[in-house]
């Protein structure tokens, strides 16, 4: 049974699988990805599996006068806590059967980059806020208690409001 394009069974399953062995929560995602130098065209390059095949995702450098030829890397990081949020929210309202019929997420940051060019030390991002616009067959307090469930259980807004290791690892080729 589907509900909001939710596969239910198939998060009931996983929730079950979890439940069964704790591990099953845990894999590492990854993504890699290749620099172009021909010039003209997007500049980074990632294939992805997906389930009918592949999926070739581009980025351009960020062009400061204006959009490049395809999206920058920002678009990419923000459209990821976009989906995930939206995700999270709309999943678990579907595990608590409340049937939605908008949404619309929008993740904004305030960006300074006065440190990359090394014109002092201000903060990179200063500000991020998301506004996501609802409606559905639910009560006001269970829309706001969806929210206040998808901001803590949300992977990209985990990753916004806590600082998590970074383990760099420089590999020269010759």
């Amino acid at each position: 049974m589907a509900l909001n394009n939710i596969d239910l069974q198939q998060v009931r399953d996983y929730r079950e699988e979890i439940l069964r062995d704790p591990d099953q929560a845990k894999f590492t995602a990854k993504i890699e990805g290749d620099w172009i130098f021909e010039t003209g065209g997007p500049q980074f390059r990632s294939v992805v599996k997906t389930r009918d095949g592949t999926y070739s995702m581009e980025a351009s450098h960020p062009n400061f006068s204006g959009p490049g030829i395809c999206p920058g890397p920002m678009a990419f990081g923000l459209f990821w806590f976009a989906a995930c949020y939206s995700s999270t929210y709309v999943t678990e309202a579907a595990m608590r059967n409340i049937r939605l019929t908008s949404v619309r997420t929008k993740v904004e940051a305030d960006l300074d980059y006065t440190a990359q060019f090394d014109l002092g030390k201000k903060p990179l991002i200063t500000e991020y806020r998301v506004i996501m616009e609802v409606s559905g067959e639910a009560t006001d307090a269970d829309l706001r208690d969806l929210e206040e469930y998808a901001l803590d259980r949300c992977m990209g807004m985990f990753t916004i409001k806590n600082a998590i290791p970074l383990k760099p690892d420089l590999r020269i080729i010759r």
